[in-house]
Parts: structure tokens; sequence; C-alpha cells
């Protein structure tokens, strides 16, 4: 047996403890789904204010498509590898807190820029502490819940990013309207600032108090370990061994990766414009759009995230062995007719709400499944590289490419920002079936995986 299978085979040791106490075990999921709330509320704020920030810094289309994506997605990737083998070998909650902490003070710093630049790097910092969450938590969730609870456990946690993007454009939007009577607002010391720079001081600075909340949590001892005083050792010989885990399965992840990347892309396209979409086709107020889509994306999203992990633990329960795949195929099919529906259809904004809600509730569905797939092959070892692999490509193409793309489409191929809704509808209907080309495949490959996986776990 090789050294990854003799990895594998570790998860199951004998000597592991009792899971940890359920409803503690539940308690740290909602934190973690709370952090990924804050998360979103501070990436996704910028969606809302687009046509402000592009009128007092004079940006382009084009710029804040970048700013939407490049700075953040770019340098969340970059740092999420060096930080996911910090996360396989140090106190994860202590990562958390510290990532909370650095992007909640760049959320503040988004108020005091002044140039595209100053925006970008501003943008950098809230990626690179968003970079902490995903990787630290998704392997400290893995050690508090068993396999047959863990897609749950982990679409309660993937859901809080959804949350996040509904409450950045109700709060966002409640706030700017708030503020909409100030042609500025002076702050003593500072000096004065637009409306729209108020709103990151809001939204940025309670995340302090999160982090303090997260330093209280207790560090799960890591399952799958056959002797944890070697654990430490054992990760930093682990490398070599994590890379021929992933040969040995490559087509699987990289259908995994794959499928999962280009459905992250159609998701951000949409998260990065929608607002925009509403406010220049049907002419409406920041805070109109608020109450319209944030709803939506709140109530709709988590719903679908939690639908998500139920209907994977049902096919799961009926002998489905590729159950995280399936929920996602089968929930990927409407997405392309919705889009049409909202994007090319509608006369109202009720209207392309009303198609928009269907979308929403089936593209949440695969939100905590490609994590789920994941952990259920991968070595406790190397659960959170695995991520950080998959946060990469996910987070270079899918954020990067999906905020872009249809700023680059509504700029460069019609010339019009009237246009964004058909951009919006380009990306999703191209998108949504290339994602189904890519799952079918992948549900074979991932049956094949997690086969011969078992049965090294087994020998």
């Amino acid at each position: 047996m090789s050294d990854a299978s003799s990895a594998t085979a570790a998860q199951s040791s004998p000597q592991d403890p009792p899971w940890p106490n359920p409803r503690y075990a539940w308690f740290v999921a909602i934190v973690m789904f709370v952090c990924a709330i804050f998360s979103f509320l501070d990436r996704q704020i910028l969606s809302l204010l687009v046509e402000e920030i592009k009128r007092d810094l004079g940006l382009s289309e084009l710029q804040m498509g970048l700013l939407q994506g490049a700075p953040f997605a770019i340098f969340y990737a970059t740092a999420s590898i060096p930080i996911a083998l910090a996360a396989d070998r140090l106190n994860r909650k202590n990562i958390i807190a510290m990532g909370i902490s650095l992007w909640s003070l760049a959320t503040a710093a988004c108020g005091m820029a002044g140039s595209f630049i100053t925006m970008f790097l501003a943008r950098i910092g809230v990626g690179v502490g968003e970079a902490t969450l995903s990787p630290s938590a998704v392997s400290m969730i893995s050690d508090y819940f068993p396999k047959e609870k863990l897609a749950m456990a982990l679409s309660v946690f993937t859901m809080g990013n959804l949350m996040g993007v509904g409450v950045a454009v109700m709060i966002g939007g409640s706030v700017v309207g708030w503020l909409a009577g100030f042609e500025t607002v002076s702050l003593p010391l500072l000096g004065d600032f637009y409306p729209w720079q108020m709103t990151f001081f809001i939204v940025g600075l309670p995340g302090l108090l999160l982090a303090v909340l997260v330093v209280t949590l207790r560090e799960p001892i890591r399952r799958g370990i056959a002797n944890p005083d070697a654990h430490n050792e054992k990760i930093k010989e682990s490398l070599g061994n994590f890379w021929q885990f992933v040969k040995d399965h490559a087509v699987t992840f990289a259908t995994l990766v794959g499928s999962f990347t280009l459905l992250v892309l159609i998701a951000y396209a949409n998260f990065a414009w929608m607002p925009t979409f509403f406010r220049r086709t049907f002419d409406m107020s920041p805070t109109d759009v608020a109450w319209l889509y944030g709803p939506i994306v709140a109530i709709f999203g988590t719903t679908g995230a939690l639908f998500g992990g139920w209907f994977s633990n049902y096919l799961s329960s009926k002998g489905y062995k590729d159950a995280p795949y399936r929920a996602t195929l089968l929930c990927t099919i409407p997405l392309a007719p919705c889009a049409f529906m909202t994007f090319m259809v509608a006369d109202t904004s009720t209207e392309a709400a009303l198609w928009f809600i269907p979308w929403q509730f089936f593209g949440s569905v695969p939100a905590g499944l490609a994590g789920t797939a994941m952990m259920t092959i991968t070595p406790n070892e190397m659960r959170a590289k695995i991520n950080s692999v998959y946060q990469f490509f996910s987070n270079i193409i899918g954020i990067t490419l999906g905020a872009a793309s249809v700023a680059f489409i509504t700029q460069e191929i019609f010339a019009d920002d009237f246009m964004v809704g058909t951009s919006l509808a380009i990306v999703n209907c191209i998108g949504a079936p290339l994602a189904i080309l890519v799952i079918a495949p992948g549900m074979k490959m991932f049956r094949k995986s997690r086969a011969e996986i078992e049965s090294q776990t087994t020998a």
C-alpha cells in the first residue's frame, strides 16, 4: 500500500476519540456560518456601489469588473495555499480570527480609497484576510461531524456565503439610502467622505468583534490521525504524498474542480452585476434594489444550500456513491432557462425577480457539495490542502472571470452600459450547460475513486 493510501486508511483509525457533543459541534458550525456572512458582506458590498464609485473615482465599467474580481480573487487564491498548509499544522481558530481582523480592517480601508489603485490595494487585503476562512473552517467542521452528517454541516457553513450576499445588498442599500441626503459626511480628524465610503466603514469594522468570539472556540481534535503527537512531523513529509494522491485521482479532481469552478463563475457574475442590472434596466434606487434582490439571495440562496445538503444526504442514504455530484447535476439543469427568462424576457423588476428566485435556489444547491465531495475522499492531513487547490482555481477562474466577463462583454462588445442584462444572460447560458457537460463524466470518476479509497481503507 502506498503512503497516500496508508494515510487514507488512517481516516478510520480506532484511536479516534468519541465525536464532540453535537450541540457544541453545531454551535461551532453556526459561528462559522456567521463568519461566512461577514466575509461575503465585506466582499460583496462593492456590487451595490458600482454606479457611485464609478462616478466619484472616474472609473470604467471594466475597471469596476476587475475590482469586483481580480484583486480579491487572485490574492485570495494565492494566499489560501500557504494558509492551508498552516491550517493542517497549526491552531485553525486562531488563523480564522486573524483573518477576520485583517479583512475587516481592509474593508474599512476601501472607504479611504481615492483611486483605482488604492481601491485595488484595499481589495487585496480583503482577499488575503478571507483566504483564512474556508480551508480552516472546512477542516475544523470535518473534525466536528462524522461523514454521514458532514454534508449538512458544510452546507450550513457555506450558506453563510449566500446569506452574506443578501445581507450585503440589504445593509448596503439601506445605508446608501440613509446617507443619500448627504453630499459628503464629515468625520472628526479624518475629513469629508462620500456616502459610499461611509458604507465601507459601517460594514467593515464590526467584524473585529466577531474575531474575538472565534478566539473563544475550542480547537477540535484532528481525526484519522493514528499518532497525534507525530502529526506535525507527518505534515512536513506529506506534500509528496499529497501530490501523489492528487495524481492518483487526477481525473476525479480535474472534473470536480472544473465543474464547480464553472458554477462559481456564473454565480459570481450574478453576485457582481445583479444589483447594477436592476438599477440600470428598471431605474431602481439602491434601497429599492436592496429590498428586492437582497431577500432573494438571503432566503432562497440559504434554503437552496440547505436543500443541497439534505438532497445529497438523501441520495447517499439511497446508496448513491456520487451523491454530491448527482445532486449538483440535477439542480444545474434549470439554471440556463431561468437566467434567460430573467435577463431577456422579463419586462418588469418584479417579473425578473420572480424568474430569478428559482435560479437562486437551484444555483445555491452546490454551495456545500464541492467541499463534501472533496472531504469524502481526502485524508484528514490533506483536507485543507485539497480545499486550497479548489479555492485557487475557483477564485482565479471563477471569481475573476465571472465579474470581469460581464463587464468585458458590456463594455467591449456592446459598448452600452444598459446591455448588462444581455451580458449576464450570455455568461449564464454558456456557463451552466458547460458545467453539466463536465459533471457527467465527473460522477463516474468520483464513484471510481471513492470505491478505490474505500477498498484500501478496509484492506
